[in-house]
């Protein structure tokens, strides 16, 4: 392994010399400067990481909890935070917590234990009791997609109740009425944010929601097939069916096309999250996107600035969802009640 003394033997200065242009090249005088990186050229030499962040007490690298690498959800998100620290000379390191409380915690201690500078940490499973706790403790985490009560500036998230009321309101501007919620994971606090702006919003709107009419999966393709398998089985008939997720709703569509079910003629489908697959799915579906990246950039730079106190005001917390009408929504002939 060729090191800063080889360079500095060869190239005829001081190791302090060699030091200086590698980490503040601005100092060091145009020829010099030339003439060591020419060496470290030829040489390949490529800095100790670990041993500058020894020297300057940082590491220059943030640590990023996901639930699993597998999913294009957290994939998104992820590359947000890896763009926001690049630009910044950070790098990311990402560990999975494998959809476990244990694995999170877990995660978060392999991430402080590699010297990481700051933490950006996606929780579903960590009660808000735990999490609490833990940002108590650790004041470089940051959580990405997850509000918590008390740690307002650390928490970047979409405002899941706000999308929930899209989805209500756009399928209530379309005329339907009776209308199936199929709901996720019961401890996620994003299906409970959802659930309460999509009631609180047929409410608004005079319309009261059937019971009968919520069904559970569990955020994959396969709960949102047995789910829809469900609802046609199902004593009361909706007319459009909101999943708290993509992957759901991709899966209704599959099961709805192996039986001839005409959507959005039969039943319309409206998702959350605009997924890649949202677009290719047909139809191509009507769904609440909530703009992944972007969240992951602003935890990354959260992160970042609160690692190296900079400024952290200019940084945006909450995120607004939106509708992405495409195909799957069906507007019905006659609308019983105004629309607002």
């Amino acid at each position: 392994m060729v090191t800063l003394v080889d360079v500095a033997r060869q190239a005829g200065v001081s190791t302090a010399t060699v030091s200086r242009v590698v980490n503040s090249p601005g100092v060091v005088d145009k020829t010099t400067r030339e003439s060591v990186q020419q060496v470290i050229n030829e040489l390949g030499y490529r800095p100790n990481v670990v041993a500058r962040g020894l020297v300057s007490q940082k590491s220059k690298t943030i640590g990023v909890v996901i639930n699993q690498f597998s999913s294009s959800y957290y994939g998104r998100m992820l590359d947000g935070v890896e763009s926001a620290l690049t630009n910044v000379g950070y790098k990311a390191i990402a560990e999975s917590s494998r959809e476990t409380a244990a694995g999170e915690l877990g995660a978060i201690t392999s991430l402080l234990d590699r010297q990481c500078d700051g933490i950006v940490l996606h929780s579903d499973k960590l009660d808000d009791e735990a999490l609490a706790e833990l940002l108590n403790t650790h004041p470089q985490i940051v959580l990405m997609n997850r509000p918590l009560d008390g740690f307002e500036e650390r928490c970047v998230y979409v405002d899941n109740v706000r999308g929930g009321e899209l989805a209500a309101s756009t399928l209530c501007a379309a005329g339907h009425e009776v209308i199936a919620l199929v709901d996720g994971p019961a401890n996620f606090f994003e299906c409970v944010h959802r659930r309460e702006g999509f009631r609180a919003e047929l409410e608004k709107r005079g319309l009261k929601f059937d019971d009968a009419l919520l069904f559970h999966g569990d955020f994959t393709v396969r709960s949102g097939r047995a789910a829809m398998e469900k609802i046609l089985e199902s004593a009361v008939k909706p007319s459009a069916i909101f999943f708290l997720n993509d992957q759901m709703a991709a899966g209704a569509l599959d099961f709805c096309i192996a039986h001839k079910i005409s959507i959005p003629d039969e039943f319309s489908i409206i998702g959350f999250d605009d997924e890649v697959i949202a677009e290719f799915l047909h139809p191509k579906l009507t769904t609440i996107r909530q703009p992944l990246f972007e969240i992951g950039a602003a935890a990354g730079a959260l992160a970042h600035a609160i690692a190296t106190k900079s400024d952290v005001a200019a940084i945006k917390r909450v995120f607004d969802a939106e509708v992405l009408e495409r195909a799957s929504v069906k507007k019905l002939t006659q609308t019983k009640r105004s629309i607002s």
